[in-house]
């Protein structure tokens, strides 16, 4: 064991003492918690991490992220605007209720009226018109337009028990009571900031049975205190191995380690829009018009930053630096397409012809405990402006403080994350970049209020296309557009790491889940 381990093992130990949870058949140590166990709160993803493990949906994505039936066995378009969905017999709730066409449609009615939500499902839901079950396993969906994939939209719906009722509150579930899924486990205890218990489902319908009887969540958002938890046999198997303890672990041969590719793009985000923007000054702190509604100077902040510096010194190697939304491999992926350059002498020229030869002051914004190192790439990314001629403050916060105060629209330039966990470039465009609508639920995640009308219209027709081929072209094209206008920074996409016991199998997924059904002995 190395120097850095054992100190780290020693460290946790101390620390944690006699506030140790109680052995279990199956400990496992996260880097992140959910904000609730409510499934259908928020998009984000520890909170669609933790709510798999208790819930299901229509239908699911495997381990590379390919689409496949869940609760949903079939699907069809009857016409332009209707869908009939038809549902797996034999299904029961850890509470052995039967499920069927009525649990889907109280989950439905329930989302527009989840309030407060940082990243709602409302979007899933907008365009249904009615839905309504001519027998207990089928569902017929009349939209207000023409969605060819609306079996995404409807399948990224944890589905509830119709035990809840639409005026459920998140409360209901963080305590337990509304607690009633289909997945492979059944909910215990939530002890908020430390652990989530859990206890196999015996109903679960799914081929692969949960392996372990009682099992335990435990958070540590430290990556040291994580490995240490692991090495000090207080933990079996743990997620997020930091980038300065891969190779060490690796060499251990007390554990196995997995690295999967993910589809977690980290990328740089600015305020194009307003006239004034809260975080930018000239270089004497005097207040100055918002330089990034110029795409020139958008231009020239992308020109800026080393992407592959990033990846080989900060990430040090886990991690594919990117200039588009979506790795190679999902849909809508640009092949040949790099992106802005990294061009410094470039973007000194840009800055100068749009009139900041000396640059400008601007304070980058990012999460402290939301992604790995991200802290310290925010920090790497200020000094890389800097040295363009920008005088860039960094401040980093946690990620509960930060969210709230992107969503509000606080910042100037912030750095921050999206994991596309469909499969497709689509809801993430749509999402991150789209022109903000709350109404329509397009952009709900555009924390930049980014717009381009050019854009939105590709998008748009992108998502209408029935047909593979040209829907990936119009997928292509809005990615092109937006990257080329600089709508977002895109940086690199995270390389996923767990590390366990050696007696410990686990089979590792892109979408960044550690799901507990996958572990066994």
């Amino acid at each position: 064991m190395n120097k850095t381990l054992r100190a780290a093992a020693m460290a946790v130990c101390l620390s944690l003492g006699a506030g140790l949870v109680q052995a279990a058949d199956l400990r496992v140590a996260l880097s992140t918690e959910q904000t609730t166990m409510d499934p259908d709160f928020a998009r984000n993803s520890p909170n669609q991490a933790m709510a798999a493990q208790f819930f299901d949906r229509l239908v699911a994505f495997d381990a590379d992220m390919r689409q496949v039936p869940a609760l949903a066995e079939s699907w069809r378009e009857v016409d332009p605007t209707t869908w009939e969905i038809k549902l797996r017999h034999g299904v029961k709730f850890s509470n052995g209720a039967n499920f069927d066409a009525q649990d889907v449609i109280a989950t439905v009615n329930r989302i527009p009226k989840i309030k407060g939500s940082p990243a709602s499902f409302d979007s899933s839901v907008a365009n249904i018109e009615s839905i309504t079950a001519p027998d207990p396993y089928t569902l017929r969906v009349k939209l207000k337009t023409r969605d060819p994939r609306f079996i995404n939209d409807i399948g990224e719906l944890y589905i509830t028990s119709r035990e809840v009722k639409p005026d459920t509150d998140s409360d209901a579930f963080n305590t337990g009571k509304a607690m009633i899924g289909t997945g492979p486990y059944k909910f215990v205890e939530w002890r908020r900031g430390e652990y989530v218990k859990m206890e196999a489902n015996p109903y679960y319908w799914g081929k692969q049975k949960p392996h372990f009887k009682q099992v335990t969540l435990r958070f540590i958002g430290n990556g040291a205190s994580r490995i240490a938890a692991l090495l000090s046999g207080d933990a079996d198997l743990v997620e997020g191995v930091p980038t300065s303890d891969l190779a060490g672990i690796e060499s251990n041969k007390s554990f196995k380690v997995w690295r999967k590719s993910s589809a977690r793009l980290i990328y740089l985000s600015v305020d194009s829009t307003r006239d004034k923007s809260p975080f930018v000054t000239d270089n004497n702190g005097n207040p100055i018009a918002n330089p990034f509604k110029d795409v020139r100077v958008r231009r020239a902040v992308a020109m800026l930053v080393n992407k592959k510096a990033l990846v080989d010194r900060v990430m040090r190697g886990v991690a594919e630096p990117t200039g588009q939304f979506v790795p190679e491999g999902l849909i809508g992926y640009a092949k040949g397409y790099a992106g802005v350059p990294y061009d410094p002498v470039e973007a000194k020229k840009l800055l100068t012809a749009a009139g900041y030869p000396n640059g400008f002051r601007v304070t980058l914004q990012a999460p402290n405990d939301r992604f790995q190192n991200d802290s310290q790439v925010a920090q790497a990314v200020g000094q890389l402006l800097a040295r363009g001629g920008l005088q860039a403050q960094v401040e980093v916060m946690p990620n509960s403080v930060f969210l709230k105060r992107a969503s509000a629209q606080e910042f100037s330039m912030f750095l921050f994350g999206f994991g596309s966990t469909s499969g497709s470039a689509l809801r993430g465009l749509n999402q991150t970049l789209h022109t903000y609508d709350k109404e329509s639920g397009q952009g709900l995640f555009n924390r930049s209020r980014y717009s381009n009308p050019t854009f939105d219209k590709q998008i748009e027709a992108a998502d209408k296309e029935a047909d593979p081929a040209k829907h990936q072209a119009g997928l292509e094209q809005a990615t092109r557009t937006a990257m080329d206008d600089v709508g977002m920074i895109p940086l690199y996409f995270e390389q996923l790491t767990w590390v366990a016991k050696k007696n410990i199998n686990f089979k590792p997924r892109r979408d960044e889940r550690t799901m507990v059904v996958d572990i066994t002995e």
